[in-house]
């Protein structure tokens, strides 16, 4: 037993799960995937760790409308599993297209028909073959407790789901406390007692959807449906709301278990394209179930399927991160493992360890006359430390000879298509044969307005007076030009540095003490990345803002109060 699992028992929090005692009853287990080939693996891995005999599990597996190889995924996991299965059927379905669709992971009236026949067709399946009870668990439904189906069959209802989690923070999950008469959710103060357990059990409610376990020889269940919607049926074109306005016509209740801690959901994001699903999943994969969950198996029944990893066509690809912060460091390397990216993780210069005598060692002194543009104080330690990561980087690209590399922050979110949308723009520049010393990747846009595209692109502009310095690509002339300059002994933040070094700092003053300013500065756009959390959202962190002043005269760092001085948007 892990030390975390060992904590939460003693506090309560999470209890050992009960087995199913009695003899086990066949379940059909209905997977209805479409374009799930990143999530399969993890997926299906998790289903295949379930505490229940796969001799007493029959699969039920559709899949269409898919824009990846998730159908031949799901055939090759049928061929595999239908040894240790009771049995496998799998349906392919041709494309699909619906009208009135914005993107493929959208819904309109005809999808949601679609997907209720779909659902009907299992629980004709299992009513065909006799088989009593249906496990419906979405494929962006992650069961990480193993005993989930066990718990819900001893709870003995026609119709009951586990209670899952988005994130502890986030307040969506898998069933409605309240329903309007016309079948739309409605808020009652019942759903948050339920969402943070202040009573543990399984409890009545309207409507639980995306996993549940439904009982066919309840009381009414046979009458329960899917498809078709009754001729008075005036509810909304929803299948999850059509089952539940028809179990509540019947009289069949159903029940959401919050006992224990069963696992996490994906929400349904408003995405117009599979690589952003692709993306969420990335974040979701990284963010919240790897540190929540010590484990994640993947799949005995899939070959391996990550893209290898790969420095992109870059010397090196550097990640800069302290070493106190192992959380942004475990969510950048899940990332680079889900992507195929092959990076190194430079160990950042932490400001909390500076102190006067290292500072002097290093010749570190503010440029005369420097301030914060907005909050008129001189440099935090955070922004020194920030400023020495970056410049040791720059010192190792010049002593390896480096010819390009990319450098990353550990804050970094990456857009739709990263990969793919670097390799067009970095074969348009060698087209173009643009002699390059940074491309940003991801920066605060600052003056919009005055900046222009370089002529026959259609990827790169000139940036004007940018921020941040979370991703950006640096040749060897532009870490020597950075370099020539002597910073650490004229040091500002180092995103005021990079602009002013290819001269469009708005401040003059400062400008007139570094010559050449002749870095040749390009930007991506659209930019390639952001940064995870922006100011004011929940999640931001800074260690460069909320660090401690230095005097910039002494160098003697004043003990204040510092968490009150970040620096605030624009």
């Amino acid at each position: 037993m892990s030390l975390r699992l060992a904590v939460l028992l003693l506090l309560g929090t999470l209890h050992p799960t009960p087995s199913y005692t009695e003899e086990t009853p066949t379940v059909l287990l209905a997977v209805l995937a479409r374009s799930r080939a990143h999530i399969l693996p993890t997926w299906l891995g998790l289903i295949e760790n379930l505490n229940y005999p796969k001799s007493s599990i029959s699969v039920y597996i559709q899949t269409d409308h898919n824009q990846d190889n998730t159908p031949l995924m799901l055939s090759e996991w049928t061929d595999s599993a239908r040894a240790v299965y009771r049995d496998v059927t799998l349906n392919t379905l041709a494309q699909i297209s619906y009208t009135q669709s914005l993107g493929p992971t959208t819904w309109d009236d005809e999808r949601y028909v679609h997907m209720m026949k779909i659902r009907q067709n299992v629980l004709d399946h299992a009513r065909k073959n006799s088989i009593r009870y249906v496990f419906f668990v979405d494929t962006d439904n992650f069961l990480t407790n193993p005993d989930t189906l066990n718990v819900l069959l001893s709870r003995k209802k026609t119709i009951v789901g586990p209670m899952l989690r988005v994130t502890a923070e986030v307040a969506y999950s898998n069933y409605w406390a309240g329903m309007t008469n016309g079948g739309y959710y409605k808020s009652v103060p019942e759903y948050k007692e339920i969402l943070r357990r202040s009573k543990l059990g399984a409890h009545q409610v309207p409507m639980v959807h995306s996993t549940l376990l439904i009982d066919l020889h309840g009381e009414h269940a046979e009458k329960l449906k899917y498809y078709p919607m009754d001729k008075s049926y005036t509810g909304p074109i929803d299948d999850i709301i059509h089952f539940g306005i028809n179990a509540k016509a019947l009289g069949v209740p159903m029940f959401i278990d919050n006992e224990y801690y069963y696992g996490y959901m994906l929400t349904r994001g408003e995405f117009n394209t599979v690589s952003e699903e692709i993306v969420a999943w990335q974040e979701y994969y990284a963010e919240v179930l790897l540190p929540e969950v010590e484990e994640l198996p993947k799949s005995l029944h899939l070959k391996e399927s990550k893209p290898a990893p790969s420095k992109l066509g870059f010397d090196e690809i550097y990640m800069v991160n302290l070493e106190r912060r192992p959380e942004r460091r475990n969510r950048m390397l899940a990332l680079f493992d889900q992507m195929g990216i092959d990076a190194k993780v430079f160990n950042a210069v932490d400001g909390k360890k500076l102190d006067d005598d290292k500072l002097k060692e290093l010749k570190v002194k503010q440029l005369e006359g420097y301030e914060d543009p907005y909050l008129k104080r001189p440099l935090k330690l955070g922004e020194i430390g920030c400023f020495l990561s970056h410049y040791f980087i720059w010192e190792e690209v010049v002593a390896k000879n480096y010819k390009q590399v990319i450098v990353l922050e550990d804050d970094v979110r990456f857009k739709p298509n990263f990969k793919s949308h670097l390799a067009v723009t970095m074969r348009e520049v060698q087209d173009l044969e643009l002699d390059w010393d940074l491309i940003y990747v991801s920066r605060k846009i600052l003056h919009y307005k005055n900046e222009k595209w370089v002529p026959l692109s259609s990827r790169l502009v000139k940036p004007h007076y940018s921020y941040w310095t979370a991703a950006y690509l640096l040749s060897q002339s532009g870490a020597r030009k950075l370099l020539s300059q002597q910073p650490l002994s004229k040091m500002m933040a180092v995103d005021e540095y990079l602009p002013l070094m290819f001269d469009k700092h708005p401040n003059k003053k400062w400008s007139s003490y570094f010559s050449p300013r002749d870095l040749n500065a390009f930007s991506v756009s659209p930019l390639l990345a952001e940064p995870q959390f922006y100011i004011g959202q929940k999640g931001y962190l800074s260690d460069t803002e909320t660090s401690e002043i230095i005097d910039p005269e002494t160098l003697v760092h004043q003990r204040k109060e510092s968490a009150r001085n970040v620096k605030q948007e624009l």
